[in-house]
């Protein structure tokens, strides 16, 4: 029942003077309609928006199977990797661009061999000059994967490889050209953030922390996700394994950390853990996907598994006044799969402050499998979060979202790692 039927119920007590009788039954009708209401809310029923498939991949020459979501340029042409296909089929980097009439064409930036790596499934950046940045999971002069620019010339592109190790991560960049990644197995073997400073004789690697420096890695281990920029310059990130080990379902090393890497005067880095999850039973597991930090500090993310129904929760973090501390809070804990679960790939915000990401979870109708949903967190005047399906992929529309990208005109655009007309991947659109 919408708020509507609410509405006219009340005028008809209030304004239709109905005898006693019928005033007891509509204000029981009354009261129906608003259980059904905050029903449908706590479900997370789907919301109106539009959804429409840009570009179904075919696994030719074309791409397939993109493992990360798209990247806008300054004249909202879309920018994504591929895992597969391509002249090699080792991958491609593509770009989509609109014409007058709408509709979207792809064309192939660059198509991956071997020997300078393959297999791209991170999402890219664009420097200040409109380079793009991203990285490959294998292949490149050690077969583990490279970190990548490509420069525009003309109507080609040139790839450069920045270093030789790439990981699945992606990259963040600064204002200097400076490129901060998860780069290298660190002093331990469990995972490092590095720098990686261009000069006249290449690109220079600095180690900014190595995890598991402490014992039974209480600092964290293995990042699988860059980091972002936060208040005053630092750098804030999360590690899938380490940290507190007592709540821990997932595994023996620990459910993860939130981290900060804060620069010092004289270019030194320092490490603090702000959180570590499975801080109490019903707390956050193995966050997934970059955080996202506002405009006041507060740090947004998500956790794989963990939450009241172990299928994973939205969480904050709220630098604190007193003592330096951070409190965690869970925005949203998801209560099963039928509306999305396991959210994965991060958190991005529109210019109305509400909370986008992808999850597991909805229509099992992807070869027996669930195909996945595109979710809304929408801040409320109390301080709570109200939480709603934007879209539910049934495969052929797409399935297993990437993570999506707020664009300049206030649409959602993403990609699916299979599903689309071939299954072999689609980028989509959504107006919210």
């Amino acid at each position: 029942m919408h708020l509507r039927a609410e509405e006219e119920l009340v005028t008809l007590v209030a304004v239709h003077h109905v005898p006693d009788m019928k005033i007891h039954i509509a204000k029981h009708m009354l009261i129906l309609a608003r259980v059904c209401l905050a029903f449908a809310a706590s479900v997370g029923l789907a919301s109106s928006s539009t959804y429409k498939v840009l570009y179904s991949f075919t696994r030719m020459q074309d791409g397939g199977i993109p493992g990360a979501t798209v990247t806008a340029d300054a004249n909202g042409n879309l920018f994504g990797t591929t895992a597969q296909g391509g002249d090699s089929g080792e991958g491609v980097v593509y770009e989509l661009s609109q014409d007058n009439n709408g509709q979207w064409t792809e064309t192939v930036v660059h198509s991956f061999v071997h020997q300078e790596g393959d297999n791209p499934d991170a999402a890219m950046v664009f420097d200040n000059q409109g380079d793009l940045y991203g990285t490959t999971a294998d292949g490149g002069p050690t077969n583990q994967g490279i970190i990548f620019e490509l420069t525009p010339e003309g109507n080609d592109w040139t790839l450069n490889m920045i270093y030789d190790y790439g990981l699945r991560a992606g990259v963040l960049l600064d204002n200097g050209g400076n490129v901060y990644a998860p780069v290298g197995p660190g002093n331990f073997g469990l995972g490092a953030i590095a720098e990686l400073s261009p000069g006249p004789s290449g690109w220079t690697y600095t180690s900014l922390y190595s995890f598991c420096a402490q014992p039974k890695c209480s600092d964290g281990s293995n990042p699988t996700a860059p980091p972002v920029w936060g208040v005053g310059g630092s750098l804030y990130g999360t590690t899938l394994w380490g940290g507190n080990q007592k709540n821990c379902s997932q595994g023996s090393y620990g459910c993860g950390v939130v981290f900060r890497l804060s620069r010092n005067g004289d270019n030194s880095w320092t490490y603090v853990v702000l959180h570590s999850f499975a801080a109490f039973l019903t707390d956050g597991q193995t966050p997934t996907g970059s955080l996202l930090v506002d405009d006041g500090g507060t740090i947004y993310g998500a956790t794989r598994y963990g939450g009241g129904s172990s299928a994973g929760t939205i969480f904050k973090l709220t630098p604190s006044t007193i003592g330096g501390n951070w409190i965690e809070s869970i925005v949203y804990s998801f209560p099963d799969c039928s509306h999305g679960c396991q959210p994965h790939n991060g958190l991005v915000r529109d210019a109305s402050g509400n909370l986008y990401g992808v999850s597991g979870g909805g229509n099992m109708t992807c070869s027996g499998f669930a195909c996945g949903v595109v979710y809304r967190l929408s801040p409320q005047r109390n301080g709570s979060w109200k939480y709603s399906v934007v879209h539910k992929f049934n495969g052929s529309d797409g399935n297993g979202p990437n993570g999506v990208t707020v664009g300049a005109d206030g649409n959602l655009y993403g990609t699916t790692i299979s599903g689309g007309q071939y299954n072999f991947g689609a980028v989509f659109e959504i107006t919210p």
